[in-house]
């Protein structure tokens, strides 16, 4: 067999498809995998959450209250282990033995102590196999007639140095340079340089071998590149970044994917157990719950999730009245197709989202934790046989994850540690989830080009050499340890190589694909902003007028095989539409005064809402602050008024009701207040909400109230047909002056924007209530406003509330006249409507004289724009 080994082959597609039995190209990881094969050393890898774990117990068993890392250990004995264990490894893999003089540095005789544990129970590193590998090649053969080496014998490791030097070796040969074209003349000055020649920079040749380009997005490079590649039968990419999206645009233009693929921790399958397991302290977080619920893969059935998952965003809270409904909802649905579907759904309900929960100081048991990586390990499982291999292969990776997560966590338990805090738990998660897991449909497919992701893997020449994403790549960081511990450790035969030295032997390797190329290199940059590779700032300096070309430009001039763009703008706004003749728009069963106001003041958007039932996305999140105060303070306020004998309440009594009831309310539909951080935001609204309700107590006791009815239907008739809603308060109270009601309606804010709409005679949703309730009782209510945030009831009179803010009102005109220019403004909308003709009502849109309403009717109003979920759909402001 004969191998051809380089410190960057590992994961990588340089080499073109040939006739080459036993022939093989491989890194330091493939060429270690064929040695232990051949001698007989072949054996399972440990997961490195596996090894972690194990370093922590040596580390806990080696502890005192004098070890350098004492302090650390103690505050984050995985983060530690993991740190102190990869110093370990890059000790071993330099060629440590495992202990240190008595003279040296105390770090150094403290990691040797450690080792004396670690030795015995930490699973091998690449060292501890490397050593393995030595010993064995003492007394056998591997069948290996030849190793070519493409780095430098002593750029390797000093382990790996003893075991080639037991090893038949040759340096191999890189591709070799052309010798004309501006291709040619880049790469002998690069090569020159490289060894340390004065070299003059070059004049720029357009001949066609080089090319720079760069665009402003990646998409439009990738395009670029996909169409640049058709046809083309020897090409070589090396890819510095955004990968993905390149092999995208390749699959659809040249046909054959390269494999450009990143491993990620991020991919949806890998996302369950971390989610899963931050359920499980107090208080909860509900940002965390919503998105395990919406997650694609999750352990609760589809229906259920949904239906929990827009329960929590609404009023975020588990227990209560509301949560019972939507259990009560699931149990009903799972049990058309069985019972025992049903029990089962309720049991995982009861498991994922109802468990007992930890607090974060004290720590969660890891029983605890086990019993739910078990059952979620399981869950992967039963899911490793799905037909689709995309998934399939997810669900593997998601399985393993949570296998060795589950091994982890036993090995703790059998090291006798009891609890896990947050931090320890997202490290154990960490290491379990390793390198992450990679995209199953991006892999090499018949008739894919060269691909790498590491320009020292450019070994075999191209015809083209295409450096994509020429972005700053990871360097080597300064040793973490003191000059006298280098010293030290030097002394000792850790051989770790200078971080100068290893940054030229990097360096060097830039110049592989641009020597790689035979007939055409293309530099591909990244968007403006982004850090270049290095290698690019040497040609820069070399060709100093290279051109830079803008891909931009191909759009609005053509060229290389591109087609110019005729833009099209778009569509400007205008202030009205007109739709089709064979289009009608009858009224509407039922309008209540969301839909009218709508209609009224900005029809389009009735339109698009209403008729035409568009929806925006039906994406699940948690409900905003300001709505969320507005929310529970109408709930606990409902709640108040149907409580019995809520209007003889005292004050003692009413503040008990209110410390039993708001905490139960808050756990229930506002717990997004429970969560870290947000305690003086809770005493806050608390503070708000209990002197609004005091002093709205006040008012109706002033009032005489003999009834408060909450949330009350109210329901009539009107030009357009039936109209109804829902009062937030109507009060009842016996008065010989024959004002017997009143309706309240509530708002978290807004005391300017409400005092105004009193003042203008423009409440039109308090006329509409009171119309309403009129065609019921014969007599027109009084009418408020009362601003919870301030505590303050708005009033346009004092007739019924004394003390309220009294509103002076602009002209005479009464709720009486509010609502006939309603009708009036309803009969103006509704012959547009018959005609067709819908009026796009928008700030900034130009008006014209079929938009001023009659005179008798209420004049425009422009409604808050950040409501409007339809404003694309309106047209854009100053399209050309």
């Amino acid at each position: 067999m004969r191998i051809t080994l380089g410190l960057s082959l590992d994961g990588q597609r340089a080499i073109r498809p040939s006739n080459r039995l036993g022939d093989i190209d491989v890194g330091p990881l493939g060429l270690l995998g064929l040695l232990e094969t051949f001698l007989g050393l072949a054996a399972p890898v440990a997961p490195t959450a596996e090894r972690v774990i194990q370093y922590r117990d040596c580390l806990a068993r080696s502890l005192t209250d004098h070890r350098f890392y004492t302090r650390s250990f103690r505050t984050d004995e995985l983060g530690t282990a993991a740190l102190l264990l990869e110093w370990r490894d890059t000790w071993r893999l330099a060629g440590w033995t495992g202990c240190f003089p008595a003279n040296f540095p105390t770090r150094l005789q403290d990691m040797a102590e450690v080792e004396i544990e670690a030795g015995q129970r930490v699973s091998p590193g690449i060292g501890d196999r490397l050593a393995f590998v030595l010993t064995a090649l003492e007394s056998r053969s591997t069948g290996i007639q030849e190793i070519a080496l493409l780095d430098s014998l002593d750029a390797f490791p000093r382990m790996w140095q003893r075991v080639l030097a037991k090893l038949p070796l040759k340096q191999a040969i890189l591709p070799a340079l052309p010798s004309t074209g501006m291709l040619g003349d880049l790469q002998r000055a690069l090569t020159a340089r490289t060894v340390g020649e004065s070299v003059s920079p070059i004049a720029w040749k357009d001949d066609g071998s080089l090319e720079i380009v760069q665009a402003e997005t990646v998409a439009l490079a990738a395009r670029w590149v996909a169409h640049r590649m058709a046809g083309v039968q020897d090409v070589l990419i090396v890819c510095g970044g955004e990968g993905e999206r390149l092999d995208g645009a390749l699959a659809a233009s040249v046909g054959a994917r390269v494999g450009l693929r990143d491993a990620s921790a991020f991919r949806p399958a890998l996302q369950v157990l971390p989610l899963a397991l931050d359920l499980l302290w107090a208080p909860l977080n509900f940002q965390a719950l919503v998105q395990f619920l919406t997650h694609p893969v999750c352990p609760i059935p589809s229906f259920a999730r949904r239906r929990l998952a827009e329960k929590i965003a609404g009023a975020p809270g588990i227990g209560g009245a509301d949560w019972q409904a939507a259990l009560d909802d699931i149990n009903a649905h799972y049990r058309k197709e069985s019972d025992e579907r049903a029990e089962g759904v309720s049991d995982a309900i009861s498991l994922w989202i109802e468990p007992v929960r930890h607090d974060i100081a004290e720590g969660a048991p890891v029983s605890d934790v086990l019993a739910r990586t078990i059952a979620l390990t399981d869950f992967f499982r039963n899911r490793l046989i799905d037909g689709d291999p995309s998934r399939r292969s997810a669900f593997n990776a998601a399985f393993g994850q949570c296998s060795a997560a589950v091994d982890a966590l036993r090995a703790l338990s059998m090291q006798c540690v009891d609890t896990l805090s947050p931090t320890q738990l997202k490290k154990l998660i960490t290491q379990a989830t390793a390198r992450g897991s990679e995209n199953p449909m991006r892999v090499a497919e018949v008739g894919a080009h060269r691909a790498i992701s590491d320009p020292a893997a450019a070994i075999e020449d191209a015809d083209q050499v295409i450096w994509w994403q020429m972005q700053l790549p990871l360097l080597p960081n300064p040793y973490p340890w003191s000059r006298s511990e280098l010293s030290a450790l030097a002394d000792a035969g850790v051989h770790l190589p200078g971080i100068d030295g290893e940054l030229q032997r990097i360096a060097a390797t830039w110049c592989r694909p641009v020597n790689a190329a035979r007939t055409k290199l293309t530099l591909v940059l990244p968007p403006p902003g982004i850090d270049v590779h290095p290698a690019w700032q040497m040609i820069r300096a070399l060709i100093p007028e290279a051109p830079v070309r803008s891909l931009e430009t191909l759009l609005k001039e053509g060229g290389d095989g591109t087609q110019v763009i005729v833009e099209t703008p778009l569509p400007a706004r205008r202030r009205w539409w007109q739709l089709p003749p064979d289009v009608t728009l009858p009224p509407r069963e039922k309008e209540s005064f969301s839909s009218l106001e709508l209609l009224l003041f900005t029809p389009f958007h009735w339109l698009l809402k209403y008729p035409a039932r568009l929806r925006s996305s039906n994406l699940v999140e948690l409900t905003n602050e300001f709505l969320l105060r507005g929310n529970l303070a109408h709930h606990l306020i409902e709640q108040y008024y149907r409580t019995p004998r809520a209007l003889d309440h005292g004050d003692a009594e009413f503040d008990r009701w209110f410390d039993t009831r708001f905490p139960q309310l808050i756990a229930e539909q506002g717990a997004t207040f429970l969560m870290p951080g947000r305690s003086a935001d809770l005493a806050g609204f608390r503070h708000r909400l209990h002197r609004a309700m005091s002093e709205l107590r006040g008012h109706l006791a002033l009032a005489k109230a003999q009834a408060v009815t909450p949330e009350q239907e109210v329901e009539g008739l009107f030009a357009g047909g039936a109209l109804g809603g829902s009062a937030d308060l109507v009060m009842a109270r016996a008065d010989p002056s024959g004002t017997d009601r009143a309706i309240i309606d509530m708002k978290w804010s807004g005391f300017r924007k409400y005092s105004k709409k009193l003042s203008d005679n423009r409440h039109l949703q308090l006329a509409i209530y009171a119309e309403l309730l009129r065609q019921k009782t014969g007599a027109w209510p009084a009418l408020a406003y009362f601003i919870l945030d301030e505590a303050c009831l708005l009033a346009s009179d004092d007739r019924v509330f004394a003390q309220a803010r009294r509103i002076t009102p602009a002209t005479d005109e009464t709720a009486a006249h509010l609502w006939q220019r309603f009708v009036a403004s309803y009969a103006w909308r509704r012959e547009q409507l018959n005609a067709g003709r819908i009026e796009v009502a928008l700030e900034g849109v130009p008006e014209d004289e079929d938009s001023v309403p009659p005179d008798e009717a209420m004049a425009p109003e422009y409604l808050n724009e950040d409501y409007n979920d339809y404003l694309c759909l309106a047209g854009w402001e100053n399209a050309q």
